[in-house]
């Protein structure tokens, strides 16, 4: 069971729900920005806190990745999407009745933030567990539906505030929205998922066997301590289910053409605790799992520091444009061209990181380094025309969608297949904070130095950071002895909702 052959056509249609969700998601993200400049001129609030508002939306659909990693085990992802999808709408359809900043913060910045983390982190999560040879090119064509998202919506939202106004076009992106629920209806449960649901099945049947008291001394004697022991048990419990079984004379037992003895199923299926719960893996064991992983430990600060950075080019830089000589809509035309790069960005890194050949990890410290670099020309006056943006945005998109692309590989690489969905969650919770504390600070260090530039010389100093820290993981390889990803895929599974 190392290495699991998860590829299936359906998983194209699960690529193409996932490319959907984050289009529209990460898509009205990007698109705050926009609205800063108009929320500036409606109401006497600092920008400070205006974008702060943005980060708790992008830090909530974020950080919230725990709890969608929990929800994940109790219920599918599927309804877990279902659910995403209605505190998505929710949250965006009373906006327009807007009231005061704090009405914004709480429906825009927490319910529309936590239903965008419900719909992003399953359906991100299942377009990797759907393909196992070209995981990497899956998740970085569904990321670029991030990318995408950033080159539409931003100029979508313009043009719907200046026929509808501001209010007017948190109406119709709440109708556009409603395609959520479409999407999350096609989320169907991978093979990989399927195969462990099997094994619980047949592990809860295995305990009620043990405490019929009208089952026979031979069942008692020859419970299945551990499902987990043989890919045989699946054999047994598909033949119950399809069809009688066939005693033979010798005492064995056939199923799915495979003839098992009592002593041959005793000695391959016994293992060590019968009384052990169905989902071994308690939220506190992974957990505890993933904070004995160094690499994992170390990706999560990166992954702190590198939000912290990159968030404030994409929340703060549509009003920094205006505030160097820009118009709104070229403004708007600056951050869609980012996100072009990024979507471009995406495909790349699925297409990188699917060569065996390259070093993931090496490629995303050299891409991460990249994107800190380029980001010091930002605030540079040699850049502040429109060209000269344009290529800028371009090219820090790019690499920005490359980090995008290889985020999930990467992730499994550090971490094992089966443990995916859990480190997701966990990492998403350091995506979060970093979201949620850096257009803050970043508005807050404009606003004390009386300059807008300092704020994305910070972002950018910020990014080279975490590229370095990166850096530590191959060194730590060589000290601590982590277990490789075939050693986790066999001795780890992965999280199953029920239901």
């Amino acid at each position: 069971m190392a290495c699991l052959d998860v590829e299936n056509p359906w998983g194209l249609v699960i690529i193409a729900s996932a490319f959907w969700i984050q289009f529209m998601a990460f898509g009205m993200a990007t698109s705050f920005g926009v609205y800063i400049v108009e929320l500036l001129h409606h109401f006497d609030v600092s920008l400070a806190f205006i974008s702060l508002i943005g980060s708790i939306n992008v830090g909530i659909f974020l950080g919230a990745g725990p709890l969608a990693s929990i929800l994940m085990r109790k219920m599918s992802y599927r309804r877990v999407c279902f659910l995403g999808a209605v505190l998505s709408t929710c949250g965006l359809i009373v906006l327009p009745f807007t009231m005061n900043m704090i009405f914004l913060l709480f429906f825009y910045g927490i319910v529309t933030g936590l239903g965008y983390c419900l719909l992003y982190v399953p359906s991100h999560t299942m377009s990797g567990l759907y393909y196992d040879k070209h995981r990497s090119l899956a998740t970085g064509v569904a990321t670029a539906g991030s990318g995408l998202g950033g080159i539409v919506f931003p100029n979508l939202v313009q043009y719907l505030i200046d026929e509808y106004g501001w209010r007017g076009s948190f109406l119709v992106v709440a109708g556009i929205n409603l395609n959520a629920f479409v999407f999350s209806a096609l989320l169907r449960d991978s093979p990989l998922q399927k195969k462990q649901k099997a094994k619980e099945k047949l592990a809860i049947e295995l305990k009620e066997i043990k405490r019929n008291e009208s089952s026979s001394q031979f069942e008692k004697e020859n419970l299945i301590k551990d499902v987990n022991a043989s890919e045989l048990v699946l054999d047994i419990l598909v033949a119950k289910e399809k069809s009688p079984e066939k005693n033979g004379t010798n005492g064995k037992t056939e199923a799915n053409g495979v003839n098992i003895s009592a002593v041959e199923r005793q000695s391959l299926l016994t293992s060590e605790s019968p009384d052990e719960d169905v989902n071994s893996n308690s939220i506190l064991s992974v957990m505890l799992a993933l904070l004995k992983n160094v690499p994992f430990c170390i990706f999560v600060v990166n992954n702190v520091l590198w939000n912290f950075g990159t968030v404030i080019p994409l929340i703060l830089g549509p009003e920094y444009f205006t505030t160097i000589g820009f118009s709104q809509k070229e403004s708007a035309t600056l951050i869609s061209l980012f996100s072009g790069g990024s979507f471009v960005g995406c495909v790349l890194g699925g297409v990188f990181g699917n060569i065996p050949k390259i070093n993931r990890i090496y490629l995303f410290i050299v891409v991460n380094l990249g994107v800190g670099i380029v980001g010091l020309f930002i605030p540079l006056e040699i850049a502040h025309s429109m060209v000269g943006l344009a290529v800028v945005g371009i090219i820090w998109g790019t690499m920005f969608g490359l980090i995008l692309g290889l985020l999930v590989v990467v992730t499994a690489d550090l971490v094992g297949i089966h443990y995916l969905g859990d480190a997701m969650g966990f990492l998403m919770l350091a995506n979060g904070v970093g979201c949620i504390i850096g257009p803050p600070i970043g508005g807050w260090i404009g606003e004390a130095t009386g300059s807008s530039a300092a704020a994305f010389y910070v972002s950018a100093f910020t990014v080279i950071v975490s590229g370095l820290l990166m850096a530590i993981i191959p060194a730590s390889r060589k000290v601590c002895k982590t277990p490789s990803k075939k050693e986790q895929d066999f001795t780890t599974e992965v999280a199953i909702p029920v239901g």
